[in-house]
């Protein structure tokens, strides 16, 4: 991986990425690095840089279509990125199997995140809605009150 944080905004920009997709993927990107800084402080090697480039690009996909290819659509743009390929391929639906993908149309292949840096950016993403924080455990239970 080579890219800049401001590279990758102004990759998204130039892919044709919508403001709301832009600022959800700096949601994505900020808590991706900060789960990865977390995850680095208890021991565990893992490549925040990733994370956080990770995070900011796994939408850009996005700016070609809002299906689930737009999986398989942010991996062609990032082709030249393998390791952000991965990530923008891998996060769509939580993973999907290979099984799954053929079921719903994808190319025939397994989109289940594998590295860890894969499973961080996947994660993030679940907990960002659109371009606000998901709503804690706790939240969601005081609403059922």
């Amino acid at each position: 991986m080579r890219l800049s944080f401001n590279e990758s905004i102004e990759l998204l920009k130039n892919a044709g990425a919508h403001e709301s997709v832009i600022n959800h993927c700096l949601m994505v990107s900020r808590k991706s690095a900060e789960i990865a800084e977390k995850i680095l402080k208890n021991g565990y090697k893992v490549n925040v840089k990733l994370c956080q480039i990770g995070g900011l690009l796994h939408d850009i996909g996005r700016a070609k279509t809002h299906t689930i290819f737009h999986g398989v659509e942010g991996a062609e743009l990032l082709k030249d990125y393998p390791e952000l390929a991965s990530i923008a391929k891998r996060h769509i639906g939580g993973g999907i199997t290979e099984k799954e993908a053929v079921i719903i149309g994808l190319p025939a292949e397994d989109y289940q995140p594998v590295t860890l840096e894969e499973k961080i950016v996947c994660y993030a993403d679940k907990l960002v809605q659109g371009e606000k924080f998901a709503d804690s455990a706790d939240d969601e239970i005081k609403k059922l009150s």
